[in-house]
């Protein structure tokens, strides 16, 4: 269990830091443990359509295996491409964006 916390820990962080390299104006971010761990970020944020499918991209990689091995080389604060790294050790990721309130809305939860 304690792999959970460090994968919620570390993609969590991955994504409030591409959103504030995106100019997001607000990030909030919910977790909840139930028997996995289900997370939810809302963000005021614009995205461009590139933007967001790459962004959809880097959040919806296999395998699990490889996120385990890559975990402890990916820095704190690395670079948007470790997203899918991070992103390899998640069961389900749902993004939601309303670019005319450019409000986005990433739910995700941990394999």
């Amino acid at each position: 269990m304690r792999k959970d916390r460090e994968i919620v820990t570390r993609i969590c962080a991955q994504i409030i830091k591409y959103l504030l390299d995106k100019s997001a104006e607000s990030v909030n971010v919910s977790i909840v443990k139930r028997e996995k761990y289900e997370v939810r970020i809302d963000a005021k944020v614009f995205l461009n359509a590139d933007e967001l499918g790459l962004l959809r991209n880097y959040l919806n990689v296999e395998p699990q295996e490889v996120g385990y091995y890559y975990l402890p080389l990916v820095g704190e604060y690395g670079s948007e491409e470790d997203l899918a790294i991070v992103a390899m050790l998640l069961e389900a990721v749902e993004l939601n964006y309303d670019g005319e309130k450019k409000e986005l809305i990433i739910s995700l939860r941990v394999r």
